[in-house]
């Protein structure tokens, strides 16, 4: 086998090229490359570069380290995950109970140990008597743990992967008829309901309503600036006479006005909204209704109104119209204007015309 020219840490022995270079920590370093010296001199420079990027980024880069390490338990991942969560997540508040979870499910564990079949195990012990949706949103949770570990080159690998999510079945539409309207309304405290009329003409969360602020109401266009929303972007919300005359029934007769919109009797931020939503509920004997519903409720009676549904995508902040197309079957009249269009030539097949080429 030709040797050509000689290049330092790249040798021969044996008929096999080897490699041969130092590491952060000084070490001496051998491995067998293969038959061809090409290859070998590229992964040569390959681990030679490795090695002065980890001196740029102060990082000890050493294949003994790597053999040496101790396996990382389970929760040191879920610690790591959970700083990470609290400094860059809005629903930190959500992890907390997850990760008590999977730490109590997977106490003791190292990472590297847990398989698919005990993530399996886990869906289908966790998912009695919880919604499908939980229980994937766990899963998911599980996952994006594992995911970082993975990007920050711990050597492990991904149990949740394989694990199919549950498949979801979650269009629910349930909307308010006039007289049920008419009775929560009633059930409602006076000082509450000009925060009903705004969620059902307007589609905003209960979030938004409880965070919204006098100084994002614009009087003089009708419209309503959302800073954040679910997404983390803000929007433009459009207000009706109807919010517009509640909202300056609240300047008028609200006795302590403060800072957000629709606060508590003492001006302070709305905390105990569902004390109030859900002694209404219980009055009224609403079947199978949450607050969430008067977005449904917005949305579902522009459809009925013959307004488009991207009118509706636009007007209730969705991103895309995948949400929008369970509201189709309530605005059926442009459908029927397109199948009408095939009228006609139903009528030519009933009548007898031929509308075929005819045999020569």
């Amino acid at each position: 086998m030709p040797r050509g020219r000689k290049i330092r840490g790249v040798f021969l022995r044996d008929g096999q090229w080897w490699i041969r270079w130092a590491c952060t920590l000084g070490h001496d370093h051998r491995k067998p490359s293969g038959e061809l010296k090409t290859a070998a001199t590229e992964e040569h420079k390959a681990k030679r570069a490795e090695v002065r990027e980890a001196r740029k980024v102060g990082r000890e880069c050493c294949p003994r380290l790597v053999r040496r390490d101790k396996p990382l338990l389970f929760e040191e991942l879920l610690a790591d995950f959970m700083e990470h969560s609290k400094r860059t997540k809005r629903s930190h508040n959500n992890d907390i109970a997850k990760a008590e979870c999977f730490e109590a499910f997977f106490h003791n564990r190292f990472a590297v140990d847990i398989t698919a079949k005990e993530v399996e195990d886990f869906r289908a012990s966790f998912g009695e008597g919880r919604a499908v949706a939980t229980v994937n949103h766990y899963l998911k949770f599980l996952k994006a743990v594992y995911n970082r570990a993975i990007r920050q080159g711990r050597p492990i690998s991904n149990p949740v992967t394989p694990v199919k999510l549950i498949r979801e079945n979650n269009a629910r539409n349930r909307c308010l008829n006039a007289e049920e309207e008419a009775r929560l309304m009633a059930a409602m405290p006076a000082w509450l309901r000009p925060l009903i009329v705004m969620a059902l003409n307007t589609g905003m969360k209960r979030g938004e309503l409880r965070a919204l602020r006098w100084e994002d109401v614009d009087f003089q266009t009708g419209t309503v600036n959302i800073r954040r929303d679910k997404t983390g972007d803000g929007r433009w919300v459009t207000l009706n006479s109807a919010v517009l005359e509640a909202l300056h029934a609240i300047k008028r007769e609200r006795k302590v006005l403060g800072g957000y919109v629709f606060c508590s009797p003492e001006g302070k931020y709305l905390h105990n909204l569902e004390r109030y939503w859900r002694a209404a509920l219980n009055d009224t004997k609403l079947p199978n209704f949450r607050f969430h519903d008067l977005r449904h409720t917005f949305a579902s009676r522009l459809a009925m109104a013959g307004v488009d549904l991207y009118t509706v995508q636009r007007a209730g902040g969705w991103k895309t119209n995948v949400m929008v197309q369970r509201y189709a079957h309530l605005s059926p009249d442009h459908i029927r204007a397109a199948v009408e269009k095939l009228a006609p030539w139903s009528s030519r097949t009933a009548t007898g015309t031929n509308t075929g080429t005819a045999k020569a």
